[in-house]
């Protein structure tokens, strides 16, 4: 737990909003309730909507072009196990975001993967306002 922790607290470049932006993406895709549940309501107290923490969690940020970038760059390293897609790699430098942002979201792709990994592993009762599922809030 240590090294994880010393992992998960590490500095970053991307500030706590940017990192919303991966952690509900990432945990969109890896369909983890506990951590769509917990950055849902984290997204909401550094200030996004409802309505964008959707469009951040279908890897999406349709209301700026910057964490638009950051949303589907996240989505892709993910989707891809890494093997991230030149267009998405491409447009996400020309969004303005550096070769350090770049290390820091791929480090933090890794971080909610295993916290998405553990949480579905281990079944921890959900302390947070259920998220409800992409597909309903959509409807």
């Amino acid at each position: 737990m240590k090294n994880f922790l010393d992992f998960a607290n590490a500095k970053s470049s991307l500030k706590t909003k940017e990192k919303e932006v991966v952690n509900l993406a990432v945990s969109e895709l890896n369909q983890c309730q506990y951590c769509l549940s917990a950055h849902t309501a984290i997204a909401g107290m550094n200030g996004y909507t409802p309505e964008q923490i959707l469009d951040l969690r279908s890897g999406n940020a349709p209301f700026d072009s910057k964490l638009d970038a950051l949303a589907k760059l996240s989505r892709n390293i993910s989707e891809n196990r890494g093997a991230t897609n030149p267009e998405v790699l491409n447009a996400f430098f020309a969004a303005g975001w550096t070769k350090e942002n770049l290390m820091d979201t791929i480090n933090l792709v890794g971080e909610i993967t295993i916290t998405n990994y553990l949480h579905k592993t281990t079944d921890v009762a959900i302390d947070f306002p259920v998220a409800q599922s992409l597909k309903l809030a959509t409807v």
